[in-house]
């Protein structure tokens, strides 16, 4: 049985359920895997299946291709803007834009990062950060916490969770999203990591206004530098998209912030 065949047929016959895959083409079987994997509930799960979705999810990324030379995209002597996936960069630690329950996504294929993240890191993710929820019990906003990047080419994933903007932005929200940046980055230099790099937390379902949430987060990177200048080797703001390339590329040498 192929890999991928194995896999879905491991994680269907799980659910007690059954689906017909023969048919299905290849790209059509990596979305019911990832989908499988989206809304699995953190329980238990054999070696077997570890070993085998590991092996699959190394050849994923591989073919995405893993960046490890960003040096084009220094800013300063320690931050950097990158355009690019998140889930490729090698580098010691990634942040999550997770949600409350931190559990990761339980939307299959969902477009957020929280949910790429988990599905290039695989089953064993979900399975740390539900340990971790049972000491934390309830992840506030602007708070973070940390697991194993597994089978992502970053070695450590900092979860920390943004405001969700329902109306106007509120001094609270702002204060919650700096908090994000701060807390992210205290908890790196507290567990020895010299590189981060970080989404453009609350911009997307979480609707902070991009201009602003920009604004914040070089803000808050900034302010953390003056008396940590010379603890981090490399901080990534990292883009998805043209517009948050432009906004950050706008912002980031303004010497107000």
């Amino acid at each position: 049985m192929k890999p991928l065949d194995f896999l879905i047929t491991y994680l269907v016959e799980e659910r007690n359920e059954k689906i017909e895959i023969e048919n299905l083409s290849e790209e059509e079987k990596k979305r019911l895997f990832r989908s499988l994997c989206n809304i699995r509930e953190p329980k238990e799960i054999s070696q077997d299946f570890l070993h085998m979705q590991d092996m699959y999810l190394q050849k994923e990324i591989q073919e995405k291709g893993i960046v490890e030379d960003i040096e084009e995209s220094k800013i300063t002597d320690n931050i950097y803007l990158w355009k690019g996936d998140i889930t490729t960069l090698k580098i010691d630690a990634i942040v999550n834009a997770a949600n409350s329950q931190g559990l990761g996504c339980f939307i299959p294929c969902h477009k957020c990062i929280d949910n790429s993240i988990h599905s290039y890191s695989g089953i064993q993710l979900r399975l740390e950060c539900y340990e971790k929820m049972k000491e934390i019990k309830q992840l506030k906003t602007g708070e973070a916490f940390m697991t194993k990047g597994y089978n992502l080419p970053a070695k450590y994933i900092i979860h920390t969770v943004g405001p969700i903007i329902y109306e106007e932005v509120t001094d609270k929200e702002r204060e919650e999203l700096r908090n994000c940046y701060i807390h992210s980055l205290q908890f790196a230099k507290e567990n020895n990591i010299k590189e981060i790099a970080f989404p453009c937390i609350s911009t997307g379902e979480f609707r902070f206004p991009k201009e602003e949430a920009c604004q914040i987060a070089i803000k808050a990177v900034k302010e953390y530098l003056k008396e940590n200048a010379n603890w981090f080797e490399k901080i990534v703001f990292n883009v998805f998209t043209e517009e948050d390339y432009r906004i950050y590329g706008q912002n980031i040498f303004n010497k107000n912030m």
